[in-house]
């Protein structure tokens, strides 16, 4: 409740700034009553003095169905400051409504400027309106706000203001006595590291970017004419791509494996990265900018801890000078306690984290006056002790984010940045020696050159900033903070849990590749990395590419896997119930393989075999061996031939065989033997005893007759 009069203070100020200031942004459907978009294209000086001259240029269009007759522009001008970073904030976001006749501010008459005698629907036509510095009523030091005024008579003979178009103006003439703020520019390089584990590029994505006039060629063009203000911080797998891209490559296009053709466009940009950091601490990300928080849900914590340990070293091979570790940026710009403590012990030191994710514990303080803004470096506990949070200013990042597609939005996004340091400067109460984070939300930003540029140079030239090093800001004072809470939303953005099985499987797979070679080094490092980067938080923006890497993953690991295989096949009959079971196994691949093999009975309980390890298998070569088997029952048993791993792990594809014991024929065949001897020996028996009594019958009949 301490903000609720701030909260109404800012209603009310955008009440009133909401008629006085507003305008219709670049890009943006005319407001109610509005017939003119006033679109500005440049803003000069950058940083005004009082011996210079305002300096506005750009174009108005009718946006209405009717033409306009007796069009001009002047400019407007607040008659007094902004008073704090709320007041700022509620101007730029206000409702796009028509001024009304009488605002608060001031036209600047001397400022207007003629356009033509009739504007018709659709049509634009250019302006230039420069005036003196000196003649501007700017009354104190401070940040202003100045609008152009498009006037104009409509098809009703209605004359008046027709559209206007509001920014901001910082105001530091020469002896203005401020503490500058200090910035630390975070100038993440990071890229979708789609590649394979053969190198196979999934697409031109990193290549166009490394070529001039690409994302990560403008980059480091821009740091390069502003080395001293910037802080480097690096992806090792970007390094690592760009090295392997310039000396050759081969990329997907339409489903076709072609050659690549930006080799020279990747060894230009490396050299011109190396020549742009000289003398600068380049700082390392995880390898990939693995996605940690899912890694760590999917069990795959090794993995982080990889992905942090091998960092330095990659990138100190491509760059040829030292670099420092240690750092992470949030995904989403929060990250979620036991991440933060998995991060910790694999030996991170500094997270940048969103000003959200730690926001400023609640003080006692009068509610009614602003809180100042407070240096961006906070203390993050974890439970291996406590480690630099590096706060990003949301406003900042909100400027730098801002649409930059044309011109106008540029200009509009670096006097919004402006305008933002200057007001954090002069806040009521601020000491010397703050300062600020300045970095994008996500590390695959994609500014313009022309923002960067003029961002960089007013942090050196306008007198209200002044560059600042990570350790100073490192250095700095802490206020307290608190955790805000991880959130749901933040979860369901992080690689999805059926992605992260897909890549345990894939783990599962390479562990047991890897065990049966006689030399792993030739395949697991490079397996071992394109899984690393299937687990990219890049892949959260671009989850079918994660999942097309992944596919490409996984398919050259059963290929690889099936090199090695059992060539047994058909049925094996045993004289008895026992025997030997003749297994060959085939290795196709480049090198010497150790495996075992065992024979698993379907169902189990009827065989019983003991398995086989130890088994070399020379490359292109072919090996023969028996196992020793007994079949349980008469009838024909389905055996599944498994290859084993020296650990007795399953590898591959099981062949499959059938066994057949004929014990249990012959077994047969005696006991019907028997039965048939046992049979005739009951019917001899039986004739035997009728012919016994037949003959015993007449005997007496006989003896009787001779008698008489």
């Amino acid at each position: 409740m301490r903000h609720l009069p701030r909260i109404v203070g800012a209603a009310i100020i955008g009440t009133v700034l909401a008629a006085t200031f507003a305008c219709v942004p670049v890009g943006a459907a005319p407001a109610t009553g509005s017939t003119i978009n006033v679109v500005v294209d440049s803003l000069a000086p950058l940083i005004p003095a009082r011996n210079s001259n305002l300096r506005i240029a750009g174009r108005v269009v009718n946006s209405s169905s009717q033409p306009i007759k007796r069009v001009s522009v002047r400019l407007r001008l607040s008659q007094a400051p902004l008073s704090d970073r709320d007041e700022l904030s509620v101007v730029a976001n206000m409702p796009l409504i028509p001024p009304p006749a009488t605002p608060p501010d001031s036209a600047l008459e001397d400022s207007q400027a003629d356009i033509g005698a009739l504007l018709r629907p659709g049509e634009e036509a250019p302006f230039v309106i420069s005036i003196p510095l000196r003649a501007l009523s700017l009354s104190s030091a401070g940040t202003y706000v100045v609008s152009v005024e498009a006037l104009g008579t409509d098809y009703r003979g209605v004359e008046g203001s027709k559209g206007i178009q509001r920014t901001f103006l910082p105001w530091f003439p020469k002896g203005t006595d401020l503490n500058p703020i200090g910035l630390t520019w975070l100038w993440p390089i990071v890229d979708w590291p789609a590649r394979d584990a053969d190198g196979t590029l999934l697409n031109d994505s990193t290549p166009l970017a490394l070529a001039p006039g690409g994302r990560l060629s403008d980059l480091v063009s821009v740091a390069s004419r502003n080395p001293s203000v910037i802080t480097w911080i690096a992806d090792p797998e970007l390094l690592q791509a760009a090295a392997e891209i310039s000396n050759g490559y081969e990329v997907l296009r339409e489903g076709e494996l072609v050659v690549g053709d930006r080799s020279k466009d990747a060894r230009v940009w490396i050299t011109n990265l190396k020549s742009a950091v000289r003398g600068s601490l380049v700082h390392t990300l995880p390898y990939a900018d693995i996605d940690a928080s899912a890694a760590r849900r999917a069990g795959l914590e090794q993995d982080v801890v990889r992905s942090i340990t091998q960092s330095p070293g990659i990138a100190e091979q491509v760059l040829e000078q030292p670099v420092e570790g240690g750092i992470a940026w949030a995904s989403s710009g929060r990250i979620d306690k036991r991440t933060g403590n998995l991060l910790a012990e694999a030996g991170v030191t500094t997270i940048v984290l969103a000003a959200d994710a730690m926001p400023p514990v609640e003080s006692t303080s009068d509610p009614r006056v602003p809180a100042l803004t407070p240096n961006g470096i906070a203390d993050y506990s974890t439970a291996v002790g406590v480690i630099d949070a590096l706060i990003l200013d949301s406003g900042l990042t909100n400027a730098i984010g801002a649409r930059q597609r044309t011109r106008g939005e540029i200009v509009l996004a670096r006097q919004r940045f402006l305008a933002e340091t200057a007001l954090i400067a002069t806040e009521p109460g601020a000491g010397a020696n703050r300062v600020l984070a300045v970095g994008p939300a996500e590390v695959r930003w994609h500014p313009t050159a022309a923002l960067l540029d003029s961002l960089l140079r007013a942090t050196s030239q306008a007198p209200w900033l002044r560059t600042a090093t990570l350790e100073e800001l490192r250095f700095a004072s802490r206020i307290p903070r608190r955790k805000a809470t991880y959130g749901t939303g933040v979860v369901a953005a992080e690689l999805s849990a059926q992605y992260m099985s897909r890549v345990n499987a894939a783990e599962g797979r390479l562990d047991r590749l890897v065990a049966v070679l006689d030399d792993p080094s030739t395949i697991g490092p490079s397996y071992a990395a394109a899984l690393l980067r299937a687990q990219s938080s890049a892949w959260r923006s671009e989850p079918s590419l994660g999942a097309e890497l992944l596919g490409m993953v996984n398919a050259g690991l059963l290929e690889r896997t099936s090199l090695v295989r059992v060539l047994s096949t058909g049925t094996v009959i045993f004289s008895g119930d026992a025997g030997r079971v003749p297994v060959t196994i085939a290795n196709d691949g480049e090198q010497a393989v150790t495996v075992g093999v065992a024979l698993i009975g379907q169902p189990s309980a009827r065989l019983q075999s003991t398995p086989l390890s130890g088994i070399r298998v020379d490359p292109g070569k072919k090996v023969s061996v028996d196992l020793e088997a007994r079949v349980i029952g008469g009838e024909p048993l389905g055996v599944a031939v498994q290859l084993l791993t020296p650990a007795g792990a399953r590898y591959g594809t099981p062949a499959t065989i059938s066994l057949v014991s004929t014990a249990y024929a012959r077994a047969a065949g005696w006991v019907v033997a028997v039965a048939f001897l046992a049979l005739a020996a009951f019917v001899v028996i039986g004739i035997t005893r009728r012919i016994k009594r037949v003959h015993s019958s007449r005997t007496p009949s006989s003896t009787v007759e001779g008698a008489s």
